[in-house]
């Protein structure tokens, strides 16, 4: 699977990315600071004048010691001292990478991800981060998302598909080549992209929050014709990547539902809380403006589908008028047009409650309220639009869809289905757990949890996953990374001993390494299971890398030591410290202490002389050190405040040790 991080300021404005964030660049904007740096580096002469041209221009580091040497240039400094040096004057400029391959239906769903990572450590940052900040620009790569009378094609008899979904456009093309011409412009006009500006030539920026709700309405403007999952629009599926020729059958997955009405709950929220006025491109403004009315008709008697197709026009006006360029000009939205309670997002987040509780209601057991994951929807009603596609078959206008089918059980739907219940009783988080432990998806001989169940009776057209044997590949196999993302969703509900229980049997470091065959140090993609027709193989881990199990095993040992947020605000808004550890009694050294690194540099110890879980104690009083014989800080009781909580996340601590009783 695929498992790219975009960063919030390379991601499109129709909401998607390019499939690759690239090392940034760097340039020095004035002449005399690489004199400077020139001088202090080599004597005057020839190779002052090679590396005056080096530096002139934009410039990474790495290529940047590669052409040095290749020059034969002699530098005496070492290469960190360089790179401090050609850094502190120049200006960093972030970098993506445009290939086709990107359009992902769930790239964007790690934008909010960030926003909790940094609201962890500086939530007293919260409104500058989200509001006051430097803005954030737009990528422009060439390509565009084809509008839906140029990609719903007529195959054959009243047999319509999705294809050619992302297509050249000109219109960007010729606004590329206007910026990389430009003498000042820094990137690499071969990696096809580099930032959007507006009709004045200026670069477009816009707020992490704007940034934010600009995704939602692009986002939300592509759930499916029954408000359930987001559709692939863009020719790409979502996670599960062997899921490839679903968005040909115009299928929708929750996944990424699930995801959005996070974005969309923080967005309303934050708005509401905070009260603040958000500023947006125009062109925003009038498609929020839209999708307000079109909900409000909708909530009045309107029809689903003429909903869905009134919305999505207002999406295609929107990426025809910011396809090349932005006007420039902003509107100022008021938190009571914006926000949860009397706002569009509000709305918004009404719409998505009723689709998340349909799909539910198609789920293979209703009993059971495991979420499908995809849906596919068959075209019933069409017209010809009079145009032929670029593979030469008319193209259609769907007039009506019939009711979809939904694809069998997958472990991606329930577990994002998880995060959108943080705010319900334990009692509904755990009802979920256990239906899909019970389940098809559960593979009862090695205790593991399977990508997904059984696809037989499925048609070979949605996707590559079906030529795979089951048990093998994104078939019916154990996919490492999809159940460490359900281990790491145990552990946020708030499941601590069934988290536990089921990391044993299902994370490689607690595997029998005889039977994966791989280091317990070491992730596979996946492990084949046990509908795999060749027993000698099950339990054997395949295709060892670096995939996205790492930054899952990373997440869930942050939340184990430090607790979801390990610093927070108290209700004056002020910085504390509040560490949360969930730690199972198993974990615990026989002096009851354990271990860790805590912000890269300090030594943080728990002291549980009882070795309980954690979660059944309290945390009872901090040491705080500094060491270099100055006299220790003793904290009691269970939050750090001011201004030792800041003293800790500025690391003027060494070591710290919390006691648990």
């Amino acid at each position: 699977m695929h498992h790219a991080s975009p960063r919030t300021s390379t991601t499109q404005a129709d909401g998607y990315n390019q499939l690759t964030v690239a090392n940034a660049f760097f340039k020095i904007q004035d002449a005399y600071r690489v004199t400077q740096i020139v001088s202090q580096l080599v004597p005057p002469g020839p190779n002052a004048v090679l590396l005056t041209a080096m530096l002139s221009g934009p410039f990474r580091p790495g290529q940047l010691f590669k052409n040095i040497t290749l020059a034969g240039i002699k530098i005496s400094a070492d290469r960190e001292l360089v790179l401090n040096l050609v850094t502190k004057y120049a200006e960093q400029v972030p970098a993506g990478q445009y290939a086709q391959n990107g359009f992902w239906t769930d790239h964007f769903t790690y934008n909010l991800d960030l926003v909790w990572d940094f609201l962890s450590v500086f939530p007293d940052q919260k409104e500058y981060m989200l509001y006051d900040a430097p803005g954030i620009p737009f990528f422009l790569s060439p390509g565009r998302v084809a509008n839906r009378t140029e990609k719903n094609q007529l195959v054959a008899d009243e047999k319509i598909r999705q294809y050619d979904a992302v297509i050249p456009s000109l219109k960007k093309t010729a606004q590329l080549q206007k910026i990389y011409a430009k003498p000042d412009f820094v990137g690499d006009p071969s990696s096809g992209g580099t930032f959007q500006l507006t009709t004045a030539g200026e670069q477009m920026k816009v707020s992490v929050m704007a940034k934010l709700a600009i995704l939602a309405a692009n986002k939300f403007c592509i759930l499916d014709p029954l408000g359930m999952g987001i559709e692939m629009e863009a020719g790409k599926p979502g996670w599960n990547d062997a899921m490839n020729g679903l968005p040909a059958l115009f299928g929708s997955e929750m996944p990424s539902a699930y995801e959005l009405h996070e974005i969309v709950d923080f967005v309303a929220t934050v708005t509401d809380e905070l009260g603040r006025d958000t500023s947006l491109p125009e062109e925003v403004g009038a498609l929020l403006t839209a999708i307000g009315t079109q909900l409000d008709l909708l909530s009045a008697g309107g029809e689903d589908f003429d909903y869905w197709d009134k919305v999505h026009d207002a999406l295609e006006s929107y990426r025809s008028k910011t396809e090349a360029t932005f006007s420039g000009d902003t509107v100022d939205w008021s938190a009571s047009l914006l926000g949860k309670s009397t706002g569009v997002f509000g709305k918004m987040l009404a719409r998505m409650d009723q689709g998340i509780a349909r799909a539910l209601a198609y789920a293979p057991d209703a009993d059971q309220k495991i979420s499908p994951t995809y849906f596919r929807f068959s075209v019933t009603d069409f017209e010809l639009a009079g145009t032929m596609s670029g593979r030469g078959l008319p193209t259609i206008q769907v007039k009506g869809y019939s009711d979809p089918e939904v694809l069998p059980l997958f472990l991606e739907g329930p577990t994002r289905h998880m995060k959108t219940l943080k705010n319900q009783p334990l009692a509904d988080k755990m009802a979920v757990y256990k239906a899909v432990a019970a389940s098809a998806l559960h593979d009862d001989e090695l205790k593991m949890y399977k990508v997904g169940a059984s696809l037989k009776g499925q048609p070979m057209e949605i996707g590559r996953m079906m030529a795979f044997t089951p048990g093998w590949l994104e078939n019916e196999s154990i996919w490492l990374h999809m159940s460490y993302k359900w281990y790491l969703e145990l552990l946020r509900a708030g499941l601590y001993k069934e988290f536990f229980k089921e990391i044993l049997t299902g994370v490689v470091c607690f595997m029998d390494t005889k039977v994966s065959g791989r280091s317990p140090l070491e992730a596979s993609s996946f492990i084949v299971s046990s509908a795999f027709p060749d027993k000698s193989l099950h339990g054997s881990g395949f295709l060892a890398r670096l995939s996205g199990t790492t930054a899952e095993f990373l997440s869930m040992w942050n939340h184990m030591m430090f607790g979801p947020k390990p610093f927070d605000t108290n209700g004056a808004g002020k910085l504390q410290l509040a560490l949360a550890p969930v730690i199972s009694s198993w974990m615990w050294k026989e002096d009851g202490t354990i271990t860790c690194n805590f912000l890269g540099s300090i030594d943080l110890t728990y002291v549980n002389a009882a070795k309980k879980d954690s979660w059944e104690t309290k945390i009872t009083g901090y040491v705080l050190s500094a060491g270099h014989g100055t006299k220790d800080v003793h904290i009691a009781g269970a939050v750090v405040g001011l201004p030792h909580a800041l003293n800790v996340r500025n690391k003027k601590y060494t070591a710290i040790t919390v006691t648990l009783e």
